[in-house]
């Protein structure tokens, strides 16, 4: 007749067993969770920017290539960006969106502080369009990797 497993051994084995499991879910998560509204957020952002820089391009040397023919561009970016920016902080664990979040604001206030000094050429806009769809990809990288089980 097999001899059976010795009941200390069962209760030792799933102990470990429980032990493992509750380390496994109390592991702190290194990243926040996959928000929805941010990847939009910067997705629809990326669209408005890159509207914004066709426009500037196609004004350039006209009379409406000047800052006051943009500022509205200029002041509901920064509505979004500022919301984003307040709602990525608020995410525990989110620092780094957060932070790429307020990079992102710091450059669009350079922008338009750039703009307002006079018309860019299209050769700027070319460089500030890369800089901005850096700054797009690295948010959107960071918060689709959250995705990832």
């Amino acid at each position: 007749m097999p001899k059976r497993p010795h009941l200390t051994t069962i209760a030792r084995s799933f102990s470990a067993a429980v032990v493992l499991l509750a380390l496994v879910a109390c592991t702190p998560r290194l990243l926040a969770p996959y928000d929805e509204v941010t990847d939009r957020s910067v997705s629809a952002l990326q669209r408005q920017t890159e509207a914004h820089l066709i426009a500037l391009e196609m004004a350039a040397g006209t009379p409406d290539c000047v800052f006051d023919r943009h500022q509205r561009f200029y002041t509901d970016a920064r509505i979004e960006i500022s919301a984003l920016a307040v709602r990525t902080a608020a995410i525990p664990g989110n620092e780094h969106t957060a932070e790429q979040t307020t990079l992102l604001l710091a450059s669009l206030d350079s922008l338009r502080q750039l703009h307002r000094l006079g018309c860019l050429a299209p050769e700027q806009i070319a460089i500030l369009r890369t800089q901005f769809n850096s700054s797009f990809t690295a948010i959107l990288r960071l918060e689709l990797a959250k995705r990832r089980p």
